[in-house]
């Protein structure tokens, strides 16, 4: 697979990410998390090597942990909120297990093996979670290191994203800030909405708005569970406002 191909699972990124972006900080993360769980069980299920044992999880925690310890600062906040993802995602027992099997079996530190290991599990439109994980532990403790970015980014590289894949997913989960007085904070937050930085133009906008209004219109998004669908309506609703506001005010 040469390049990741947006899929219907776009969908559930895009709608914990903008939630991250909304609220800011490590609620983000907290409030993503509780979706990114519920798709990564879901895609445990369905796995075509689920009998292959926890390959998939045990070599998630070890990103995990090296993803903490990438910045030289094992943050408690990290920790807790990786053991509080494995215990709810694989319950209790078994995310016992895996903080045991971290500890005991030598596992590949390099980050392609890591990633290998996790695609022999997994689908491809499974990816996407991966790395929003990835960008919700780091974000927790209010910020993104260059070294957690940095890291993350060779995650994602390995995972086959697009660089401007891999922007538009950490965009979502950091505040944006206006390097120059031009435009305004209600700016700024609306072109995030939509996945973009100050500086675009407005085909950019729009095309950002066509792509994200139609992966959330109401038919793309039934036979999905109900927590979802509301979730996408709001998520269509809230980039209708972002791209009518940018229309007025963005120059």
């Amino acid at each position: 697979m040469n390049d990741l191909k947006l899929s219907k699972n776009w969908i559930y990124y895009l709608i914990g990410a903008s939630i991250a972006y909304r609220v800011g900080g490590p609620i983000a993360a907290i409030m993503s998390f509780l979706l990114i769980r519920q798709i990564l069980i879901r895609w445990q299920e369905q796995s075509p090597n689920k009998e292959n044992g926890v390959g998939f999880e045990l070599a998630l925690l070890k990103l995990s942990s090296m993803l903490i310890k990438s910045d030289g600062v094992v943050d408690n906040s990290e920790v807790s909120f990786v053991q509080e993802f494995f215990k709810k995602t694989f319950g209790a027992q078994k995310s016992k297990m895996l903080f045991k099997q971290l500890k005991e079996v030598k596992l590949p530190t390099d980050i392609s093996l890591l990633v290998s290991l996790i695609k022999n599990e997994i689908r491809d439109d499974g990816y996407f979670s991966i790395l929003q994980f990835l960008f919700a532990l780091a974000s927790i403790d209010g910020s993104i290191s260059k070294d957690e970015d940095e890291f993350i980014n060779t995650v994602g590289l390995n995972f086959n994203f697009r660089a401007e894949q891999i922007n538009q997913i950490r965009n979502q989960f950091i505040k944006q800030k206006s390097s120059s007085n031009k435009y305004s904070p209600e700016v700024i937050e609306h072109l995030g909405v939509l996945g973009l930085k100050e500086g675009v133009d407005m085909n950019a906008i729009k095309k950002a708005y066509k792509t994200l209004a139609k992966e959330f219109h109401p038919d793309k998004l039934s036979g999905m569970s109900e927590g979802i669908q509301n979730l996408g309506k709001e998520k269509f609703q809230q980039v209708l406002n972002s791209y009518n506001y940018l229309k007025a005010h963005y120059v």
